[in-house]
């Protein structure tokens, strides 16, 4: 049959078709004109790192094999096992982006021990390979040599430097996976470390815990270590087996045997997860300050890994047992009920912030909430021995405690506390339901347990601005009041002082924008130490026109901060310890110890029966027989030698060691820049946390206290 001119023309165009197809398929690994021209500089003439699958490495030493497969990067050769995922990446980006120091003719592509080269390395990409052959060193750069490459529709040749030589001395232990336990606490079901003093075994309990023997609740802060210590067992070098058995000598090991969790498909290091045996013992013999860790499963390994790990999974049991009422953080709760006397209290969270559910709807401010949930999950409490459920009011529950909250596998749980009764001494028993542990919390504590309004209080207690204050009275250490006085602020008791700015101003600031940390009570049923207070704070303000009183009585101190209370308001909370301490400093000016050594024409020092002169010279402050250095360093120290606080006002008191004083100072100035100052320094004393030395001054009724570090360089001049 004959075609005709147009059955022709379709029958041209369906083969050209098809020939294009066969092409593009034929063709489709080749790199394209685009790639070529984009690596020109390149060794590799083209690279697509995802497509990577194999690196082979033939050396004179052996053979290394990398392969990518599901569960990443694996060591194939010399002995199969899981590679370190970013040590591999390392050298696929090193090779993607190795450059030639200088191309060679393709006539040299066998010369220069490129037809039998030291070491070849093969990498299959896609459906491409590309061999690396590596001959002799090159006469420059230096560490350089040369290469040939096969692939990519050519064989060539470069001369390439120090850094791509070095990818050919790769060794296996360069990418073996160096993290011996590749199990993490999210994925253990249990742990048993078998110790020579006895066999400790944690096991996954309901909650967020594990628990000790599979009974007792383990506390999460105790293991978090344990745990932490088991993922930091990462080899530093590596032996064999044999070796490492042979090396740890006769000394049992301390065995760790690791359980995954069922249905926990993959380790932390997307390696299938395994149960995990290691031993660990021995002094490295390499290294004599780590210790040896022999892997039994799920592969037989051995290296060394820092000794320090030893003393963190040998942990006492006692220090593990959970003495908590829960085990969930403040973060992890969701919601919190609380069911006592007939009342119910529920705080949930919600968004950025909370809502009371019960006993009203109401908002809550994200801190307050914290707070409580805070108080009530880590309620400071003591494990009870032996206990007495019927004595102890478990019997019959008087309350119950239930914290929702989110587990491992982000899934809600519950962790729920029976409450028993409340002891003439304020203590209040309770019982985990999770394991039966009975606790006891102290008064304070147990304080967290009672349903109440507090939630509904705001943790702001006062807010006023320093431009805004009058007058401030505080009663502690002694009596003071300061009022407004221009822009600064006059000391009118004690009488005879300046004010110290600074300090003022933090005492004002301290108050005015004073918060909560938490409101504890309702009403005060006086164990809070307020009556008779140990500080009270008055300040008046004054603002467009009109005025304010406002009065914190600050009762006794707890862990964690002080009771206080708003004079005339119902309602206990607690303040920070700091805002105490500023509201208990004597506000006088903490000055009167400094000098400024430019302006003295002579200093005159007396400690231990000696005394040191020193005078001004050629425009310096100098001493004959005191070292340019440490005279440096002392009149440093002078210059800015200003006390932590007054202690008290009026005479100084026998205990202050001022009568046989350590060190006197006398500062005479050149005329006209001032009055002389002298002052004595005595005894040592704690302030505050702080070492520190009493001091007076001449002329100023008052006794100090310098920071023991800033006195140091003036005493150790004698």
């Amino acid at each position: 049959m004959k075609l005709g001119r147009t059955e022709l023309m379709s029958v041209v165009l369906a083969g050209l078709a098809v020939a294009s197809v066969l092409g593009v398929l034929a063709t489709r690994h080749a790199p394209t004109s685009a790639e070529r021209d984009e690596r020109a500089k390149n060794l590799l003439p083209v690279w697509r790192e995802d497509e990577v699958s194999r690196i082979e490495l033939d050396t004179s030493g052996g053979a290394l094999v990398l392969e990518k497969g599901g569960t990443g990067w694996t060591v194939r050769a010399p002995e199969p096992e899981p590679a370190d995922a970013a040590t591999v990446q390392k050298l696929v980006g090193a090779l993607g982006f190795a450059t030639p120091a200088r191309k060679l003719e393709a006539a040299e592509a066998n010369a220069h021990g490129l037809a039998k080269p030291r070491a070849t390395l093969r990498i299959r990409m896609g459906e491409s390979a590309l061999t690396l052959a590596l001959g002799d060193a090159a006469p420059t750069p230096s560490g350089g040599a040369y290469v040939a490459l096969d692939g990519a529709g050519a064989r060539r040749a470069a001369v390439v430097p120090r850094e791509v030589v070095a990818l050919f001395t790769a060794r296996a232990d360069d990418f073996r996976e160096r993290a011996l336990v590749t199990l993490g606490a999210r994925e253990l079901e249990e742990l048993t470390i078998v110790r020579p003093t006895d066999t400790l075994r944690l096991v996954r309990g309901p909650a967020l815990a594990f628990r000790i023997d599979g009974t007792e609740r383990a506390s999460r802060d105790a293991t978090e270590p344990l745990f932490n210590a088991l993922g930091r067992l990462s080899a530093t070098r590596f032996l064999p087996v044999a070796t490492a058995v042979a090396a740890r000598g006769p000394l049992p090991p301390l065995v760790v045997t690791l359980i995954p969790r069922a249905g926990k498909a993959k380790s932390s290091s997307a390696h299938p997860a395994a149960k995990t045996v290691l031993e660990l013992g021995g002094a490295c013999p390499e290294a004599p300050g780590e210790v040896i860790a022999v892997v039994r499963e799920p592969q037989a390994r051995a290296g060394c890994v820092p000794k320090d790990l030893l003393g963190q999974l040998s942990a006492p049991r006692d220090v593990l047992r959970d003495a908590a009422p829960f085990s969930a953080r403040k973060d992890e709760v969701e919601a919190l009920t609380l069911e006592r006397g007939g009342k119910r209290l529920v705080l949930e969270r919600s968004g950025t912030a909370f809502v009371l559910r019960e006993p009203s709807q109401a908002p809550v401010e994200l801190d307050a909430g914290n707070q409580r949930v805070e108080a009530v999950a880590r309620a400071p409490a003591d494990l009870v021995a032996a206990p007495n459920p019927k004595e102890l009011g478990l019997d019959a529950p008087s309350g119950r405690v239930t914290l929702r909250v989110i587990g491992d596998d982000d899934k809600a749980l519950e962790e729920k506390l029976e409450l028993g009764k409340t002891a003439p001494d304020g203590t209040l028993y309770a019982r985990r339901m999770e394991d039966g542990a009975v606790l006891a919390f102290g008064r304070e504590s147990a304080r967290a347990f009672n349903v109440d309004s507090t939630l509904l209080r705001s943790l702001t207690v006062f807010d006023f601005p320093l431009s805004s204050l009058a007058e401030l009275a505080l009663s502690a250490p002694e009596p003071e009041l300061v009022r407004r006085a221009g822009a600064g602020f006059e000391l009118v008791t004690p009488r005879g002082f300046e004010a110290d700015g600074e300090l003022t101003t933090n005492a004002v600031l301290a108050l005015g924008s004073l918060h909560a940390l938490r409101w504890v009570a309702d009403e005060d049923d006086h164990t809070f130490g307020l009556a008779p207070p140990t500080l009270t704070a008055r300040a008046r303000t004054g603002a467009d026109g009109g005025t304010a009183e406002h009065s914190l009585v600050v009762g006794r101190a707890v862990p964690g901060g002080y009771f206080a209370s708003v004079e005339g308001s119902s309602g206990v909370f607690l303040i920070e310890r700091g805002v105490v301490e500023r509201l208990s400093t004597l506000l006088v000016d903490r000055s009167p110890l400094m000098v400024e050594p430019s302006t003295l024409a002579r200093l005159t020092l007396r400690s231990k029966g000696r005394e040191l002169t020193f005078e001004r010279r050629g425009g310096e402050l100098r001493s004959e027989h005191v070292d340019p250095t440490a005279s440096s360093a002392a009149l440093a120290a002078l210059g800015s030698l200003r006390a932590e606080a007054a202690l008290h006002s009026g005479a100084a008191r026998t205990t202050e060691g001022l009568a046989s004083p350590v060190l006197e100072v006398r500062a005479e100035p050149s005329p006209g820049l001032g009055k002389p100052r002298a002052f004595k320094i005595g005894a040592s004393d704690e302030f505050r946390g702080e070492s520190v030395r009493t001091a007076r001054a001449d002329g100023i009724d008052a006794t100090f206290v310098v920071a023991d570090a800033k006195l140091r360089p003036l005493l150790d001049l004698f």
